[in-house]
């Protein structure tokens, strides 16, 4: 996820120089660049690809860039940029999200936090003179200006650590076929002797601070270790589950089923309006009488996520014991914490309900009429090619009470699509 903060036009870097940046991320985290022979044999491969977000953690369809203006002209403390207060924009969720934030940073190119950061703060920091690749761009130094950066801090936030371990010889950077370096390389020093023996420097590894067309490479041990954070019970393992750059739900719904005291009873299926089973559970544990091992979802409850095209659907359950749930109940919530079914009536072996969901029209959700202009307010379900700062595209029919109109924005409505504004 990209966060832009500006304060000039200059600083609101384009779409095309984010996905320069991007480009450059893939290429080099999937050793697709060209490279030199030199430290073929420890060459490693990340296997990573990096996406802008499609869907923000409310459902909705992003194009993955916000815009904030700010009236900070320079950010020299590390945490300002991710505080609001201080002129800065909070992060999307760390746990889903690799938050990337643009801005003028004082007197660095950029910083990145390991992977133990709180989320609050977790994320990538680029200063815009060094953010991307492209002749057509500004950069703050010619030899900075290849998109390096970027894949030196996400290495960072991968917990990798400067090939000097930020020491001089008697300072490791903790990864074994890394020569130990005496200090940061500048330019493109091919051929300088690291630490001990007749070894080389690896200048041109990412994690140096080598000229931008001389970095090339991640080593076999640091690929380990950056690989090792999205591994069962790594510290980025979460984002592996992300959603974020699926497609953007139509209609996002969360069923929970809560148990009584014997859920080994209880079975459930949902249908469609054709009565085909879209989804379907039961055969629950039922622990082990003789051994006195209560069933584990005793008076408990399991949660489902279902993402369900507009149309009215059934949700059965059944009791095989035919005693009518007893002490438990259902209940299904939109994302927008709206419920849309809930119960039980009183049954015995089965009971059926219906509901329906759609979001053929566009909804606001806000409750003031600044937060029109709030993307999170809004249940929008197509990916815009391109994000718009501060306009609003309406592609489904929409009703609202009320409407602050800014006259700096547009609002543009398309595919044949109706904005009724209601006093």
């Amino acid at each position: 996820m990209v966060h832009v903060v500006y304060n000039n036009d200059e600083e609101n870097v384009s779409d095309e120089q984010i996905q320069s940046q991007l480009d450059v991320l893939n290429e080099d985290f999937q050793l697709l660049n060209t490279i030199d022979t030199f430290w073929a044999d420890v060459i490693g491969n990340p296997e990573m690809e990096f996406c802008l977000a499609t869907r923000d953690q409310y459902g909705n369809a992003t194009c993955g860039i916000t815009r904030t203006y700010t009236d900070s002209t320079v950010f020299k403390i590390q945490t300002s940029i991710k505080d609001e207060s201080t002129g800065g924009i909070s992060g999307w969720p760390a746990t889903d999200y690799m938050n990337m934030f643009i801005c003028d940073i004082y007197n660095l190119r950029g910083y990145a936090t390991f992977p133990d950061a709180e989320d609050s703060i977790d994320g990538i920091v680029i200063d815009y003179l060094y953010f991307g690749r492209g002749e057509q761009f500004t950069y703050g130094d010619p030899e900075y200006n290849l998109g390096r950066t970027g894949t030196h801090e996400v290495g960072h936030w991968l917990r990798l650590s400067h090939i000097w371990g930020d020491g001089g010889c008697n300072i490791d950077d903790g990864i074994s076929d890394t020569p130990t370096s005496p200090g940061p390389n500048y330019g493109c020093a091919v051929g300088s002797l690291a630490c001990y023996g007749d070894s080389l420097n690896m200048v041109q590894n990412y994690m140096d601070y080598s000229n931008d067309s001389c970095m090339y490479m991640f080593s076999e041990d640091q690929v380990a270790l950056m690989r090792k954070a999205f591994a069962s019970a790594g510290s980025r393992v979460s984002i592996t589950e992300s959603n974020g750059c699926d497609i953007p739900g139509e209609n996002e719904l969360t069923f929970e089923l809560h148990f009584g005291e014997f859920p080994q009873d209880i079975s459930w299926d949902l249908r469609d309006d054709l009565d085909n089973i879209l989804e379907s559970d039961g055969d629950f544990d039922p622990g082990d009488e003789t051994l006195n091992i209560p069933p584990p979802l005793a008076n408990d409850s399991i949660f489902y996520e279902w993402d369900l095209p507009d149309g009215t659907y059934t949700l059965t359950i059944y009791d095989s014991y035919g005693d009518g749930f007893p002490d438990g109940y259902y209940e299904i919530n939109s994302i927008y914490n709206e419920v849309v079914l809930t119960g039980p009536d009183v049954f015995t072996y089965e009971i059926s309900a219906d509901f329906t969901v759609e979001n053929t029209e566009f909804r606001f959700l806000g409750s003031e009429s600044d937060d029109w202009y709030d993307p999170k307010n809004w249940n929008k379900l197509a990916v815009l090619d391109k994000c718009y700062e501060g306009d609003i595209f309406i592609e489904s029919d929409c009703v609202v009470d009320t409407l602050t109109i800014d006259m700096e924005k547009n609002i543009s409505i398309i595919n044949n699509a109706t904005l009724t504004i209601q006093e």
